[in-house]
């Protein structure tokens, strides 16, 4: 009986490597799924939707920092799930079935609480746990833009308060997604991040390098641009990675 005017839908499957053992499993929680939340919206008359995608829709960028208006070239079914659940939202809002909406393209987020063995941050935690050094696939030269749970929660609040002032602004009531970057717009190398993390742990040890196995799909250069998000959202990140990994 309650009315809710805005959806925030961040619900996924969100190993790549799960998405390439079992892509079918991805698509139908990540694409059907976020079709089914959007026709409850639409039946239940919810005005706002923001949700939650992934750097991963632009796949191995070349021209850095990416940019909102880059082509897609998802490298894994998790990327292309996140790009097809945007397309999900494009055609509601052309469709006139949802109001307004917000889509988040969200870089590597990390912080307390974290449970998922998927990112890298959470490996490389348990492993200096157990006084074992990192495991970096590859040369660790390739970057990620980490940024804070606390400063993507920042993101959502800001957005939702957008499609509210967004709703007032347009006589009909209609207006065409909004597509933001969420980074903090600084590239941190993999070996880099594994050096910050034995410190922080105050451990002697030195990563181990494994150049055999590296993970299909996996992107060599990552980091936002966020110009758009702080201009528009009045987004700003706050937390440094150094910071953030010592509070986690």
């Amino acid at each position: 009986n309650e009315r809710a005017d805005t959806c925030i839908h961040l619900a996924a499957k969100i190993s790549v490597s799960d998405s390439i053992r079992n892509p079918g499993e991805t698509m139908g929680i990540n694409v059907n799924g976020t079709e089914n939340i959007l026709e409850a919206c639409y039946e239940n008359e919810v005005c706002n939707f923001i949700f939650a995608s992934s750097a991963a829709v632009y796949g191995d960028v070349r021209k850095l920092p990416i940019i909102e208006d880059c082509a897609l070239n998802p490298l894994s079914p998790y990327g292309t799930s996140k790009m097809l659940a945007e397309q999900c939202i494009l055609s509601h809002s052309k469709s006139k079935k949802i109001k307004n909406s917000v889509i988040l393209r969200i870089f590597n987020v990390y912080g307390s609480g974290q449970t998922s063995q998927s990112d890298v941050i959470t490996k490389f935690a348990i492993s200096l746990k157990n006084k074992l050094p990192p495991l970096i696939h590859g040369d660790g030269m390739h970057t990620r833009d980490f940024i804070s749970v606390n400063d993507v929660v920042d993101s959502i609040l800001f957005s939702s308060k957008l499609l509210e002032e967004q709703k007032k602004r347009t006589d009909d009531g209609f207006s065409s997604p909004f597509i933001f970057n969420i980074g903090t717009g600084i590239p941190t190398s993999i070996g880099a991040l594994a050096q910050k993390m034995i410190e922080i742990f105050h451990l002697d040890l030195k990563p181990v390098y494994q150049k055999e196995g590296e993970t299909k799909g996996v992107i060599l250069h990552s980091y936002a641009d966020i110009t758009k998000a702080r201009e528009i959202l009045h987004f700003v990140p706050k937390i440094a990675i150094d910071e953030g990994l010592r509070e986690m």
